[in-house]
């Protein structure tokens, strides 16, 4: 009876140290948890950091659910959504004039009866910016690229040189 005694007080002390042990290692890179801000290796995700560099109309606020950004040492990645109380033409002429007093370099655009899509380039990344009409203003939807990584969004002109200037 003694020896059960004792044998259960150590199962019992001991049982928060082997819980401990556990808990220290650190889970598979798969399952650690990524949160607004919180980094990951080199990389760290945000949802509401803009880049200084992105020129946004002074009344369009950001889709927050709707977009994302990352960055590390070595590039910068974002999808950014906004809407607002905006023409679309004068968030074109907005962007078409400001990207570049930004240090973005116009390259080519795409248009249609309700949108236009801008590319802009600055070393090795592109921007993408797509405005679009809404029947209370407009929206813009905006994507930072490394064109050296990632180059989905260019299709159809835009990869063969599209139709320059507006």
């Amino acid at each position: 009876m003694r020896i059960a005694t004792i044998l259960a007080t150590s199962l019992i002390g001991a049982l928060p140290l082997g819980m401990g042990c556990a808990q220290n290692r650190p889970p598979p890179a798969d399952d650690i948890p990524f949160y607004p801000g919180e980094r990951r290796g080199d990389v760290t995700l945000y949802r509401d950091m803009q880049f200084e560099d992105i020129p946004i109309p002074e009344y369009y606020t950001l889709l927050r659910t709707a977009s994302h950004s990352f960055q590390s040492s070595r590039f910068r990645t974002g999808v950014f959504h906004y809407e607002g109380p905006v023409d679309w033409r004068e968030a074109i002429a907005f962007f078409r004039t400001q990207a570049p007093a930004s240090g973005w370099e116009f390259a080519d655009y795409e248009s249609g009866q309700d949108f236009r899509l801008m590319r802009f380039r600055k070393g090795p990344e592109q921007l993408l910016v797509v405005v679009r009409a809404l029947h209370d203003g407009s929206r813009a939807e905006i994507q930072l690229d490394n064109i050296e990584h990632n180059d989905l969004l260019l299709k159809g002109r835009l990869a063969t040189g599209g139709r320059g200037a507006p």
